[in-house]
């Protein structure tokens, strides 16, 4: 009877106890800049969760991860998170935690399995890969580049190691090959922003005439065909790493163009804004998402109501020129087009 009696003490304090702490937690989110007061004390991880999905279960913003994301040194490779791993929240000294605690029933599959890294709160990969394959040249430069003019042989598609013709004087030994795309325009001014380019391969300088160049093919990711232009090789620099974080000025703008050749973006797909460097837009810049206002009338049809700009997403800047940028959508309630707004966040 003692033991039973002695038992159930046991467990009413254990009861309490948690009783207790959970009230701590819900207390500190309360007075937290950073977390949501929905959020919840643990988590755990799903296979296709992204590293902002799991800090969307905690944060009110997702990209401020890093400041309170604590590593456990007893786990191996702890920047690295697995399905099945368990996120949980704690405060330490008033200020929150979020820990790491490894699922050891997937070992030793674990390693197998797909993963995010916690130092990367915006997919390096996907925008390593966009930054390969298109590059961004101004008008002027496009207009006044040569084109191939026809293969050596006069076929119509030209691969590796194929050579072919273009009316021009060649100062260089070594060349990019690209496709035209379409031009960016200003949604407002109409003005022409620039254009964009689909990067083929490489071609070498074999012999100059008087007037026509021939080259040859050294690389190709695409077949060459007529009309392709040839420019000086730019070097891509790939990301390391991107820190996001609020404008250091009030930015406000336009999506340009949906990059992945479709009409509407959502999350993880590319846009080009009409804001660069002259805008001061930088690498890491953090934009909210409209859908721009509607006019509607009201169910009388005589009174027209013009409603407010909606927020449908977020995105993340990581390439800049001087009057455009790319910025990859981390966030998007609803499809993502031409047109939309751009805005710093407010808080």
């Amino acid at each position: 009877m003692k033991a039973h009696r002695s038992l159930f003490i046991y467990f009413l304090f254990l009861s309490s106890l948690a009783t207790a702490v959970g009230q701590d937690v819900t207390a500190a989110k309360l007075e937290s800049d950073l977390i949501k007061e929905t959020a919840r004390q643990q988590y755990t991880v799903v296979k296709g969760d992204t590293l902002w999905d799991i800090s969307g279960q905690f944060l009110k913003h997702p990209w401020k991860w890093p400041e309170i994301w604590h590593e456990n040194s007893q786990i191996e490779n702890p920047h690295l998170i697995y399905p099945g791993d368990l996120i949980t929240l704690n405060f330490v000294g008033g200020a929150p935690r979020l820990t790491l605690t490894r699922n050891l029933n997937l070992s030793p599959e674990i390693k197998y399995l797909p993963h995010v890294s916690a130092d990367e709160v915006v997919p390096l990969a996907v925008i390593n890969r966009f930054l390969t394959y298109a590059q961004f040249r101004s008008f002027a430069e496009v207009n006044n580049a040569p084109s191939i003019l026809s293969g050596a042989d006069d076929q119509i598609l030209i691969g590796l190691d194929d050579e072919f013709y273009t009316l021009a004087t060649m100062q260089d030994t070594e060349y990019g090959v690209f496709r035209q795309e379409d031009d960016y325009l200003d949604p407002i001014t109409s003005d022409v922003l620039g254009v964009r380019l689909t990067h083929l391969g490489e071609a070498r300088l074999v012999r100059q005439d008087e007037g026509v160049a021939t080259l040859k093919a050294i690389s190709a990711k695409q077949a060459f065909r007529r009309g392709d232009k040839i420019l000086g090789t730019q070097q891509t620099i790939l990301l390391e790493k991107i820190s996001p974080r609020a404008p250091a000025q009030s930015i406000e703008g336009h999506v340009l163009a949906i990059e992945n050749m479709t009409l509407f973006a959502g999350q993880m797909d590319i846009i080009a804004i009409n804001k660069g460097k002259q805008s001061g837009v930088q690498v890491g810049d953090i934009l909210n998402i409209f859908s721009q206002s509607k006019a509607v009338q009201d169910d009388q049809g005589s009174l027209t109501i013009q409603l407010l700009d909606r927020r449908i997403g977020l995105a993340v800047v990581f390439s800049i020129y001087k009057k455009i940028a790319y910025a990859i959508v981390m966030k998007a309630v609803s499809p993502v087009q031409a047109g939309d707004i751009l805005k710093s966040p407010e808080d």
